[in-house]
């Protein structure tokens, strides 16, 4: 298969049939930088001609539900069952869809993460709904993670050393006490008997 045929082949397996990349990448045998640079390059491409031919493309009866389903908080699995159309056209239309709105970044997150998008699905339902916490929050939050973990977590292996030395060193003072306390009481012993003789060498 030649490259122009693969890049063919990819194009056409994920906008057509609807295969992920996970799956255009085990059918193919291709790496996933591959598939994401094809990828990228027909949505910049589809990006470029969407404005020209919108007007001179009509719009399929099907293709308008699935946007009105959809604006109306449906996912693609709802889509496909009210329109009884497969998942590959339903996701086919999802991404149409988000082109329309403007939220074409979706469909480019989804294709350089390998159509792994649930990972930042549950970065907001954990800390954006649940915790409350503001978008400029967990970008922070993020940026933290990533630039400042790696020195938070030398700085804790360094606490962590010296707590351990410190413990060592601890226990190195119990031990001494405990060899004093053991040498006094044979001093007090000693200062006893020797009390004693005295006592006897007076009478």
């Amino acid at each position: 298969m030649s490259r122009d045929e693969k890049e063919r082949r990819v194009i056409d397996l994920y906008f057509n049939q609807g295969k992920t990349t996970r799956e255009i990448i085990k059918e193919l045998r291709v790496s996933p930088n591959y598939v994401s640079a094809i990828l990228k390059k027909e949505e910049e491409k589809n990006n470029n001609n969407i404005v020209t031919n919108k007007q001179q493309q009509p719009s399929s009866p099907r293709a308008i539900s699935a946007y009105e389903l959809f604006s109306n908080g449906n996912n693609p699995l709802q889509v496909a069952i009210a329109l009884r159309i497969r998942q590959s056209e339903a996701d086919k239309y999802n991404r149409e869809y988000w082109k329309l709105k403007g939220s074409d970044k979706l469909n480019t997150i989804h294709i350089e993460t390998n159509g792994n998008i649930w990972s930042f699905w549950k970065l907001y339902q954990e800390l954006i709904k649940k915790k409350g916490m503001s978008i400029e929050q967990v970008v922070n939050a993020v940026d933290i993670a990533i630039n400042k973990l790696p020195y938070m977590e030398s700085l804790y292996k360094q606490v962590e050393d010296e707590v351990n030395k410190l413990q060592y060193a601890r226990q190195g003072l119990l031990n001494d006490i405990a060899a004093l306390r053991y040498e006094i009481s044979i001093l007090d012993k000693i200062a006893l008997s020797a009390e004693q003789d005295c006592k006897r060498k007076e009478q």
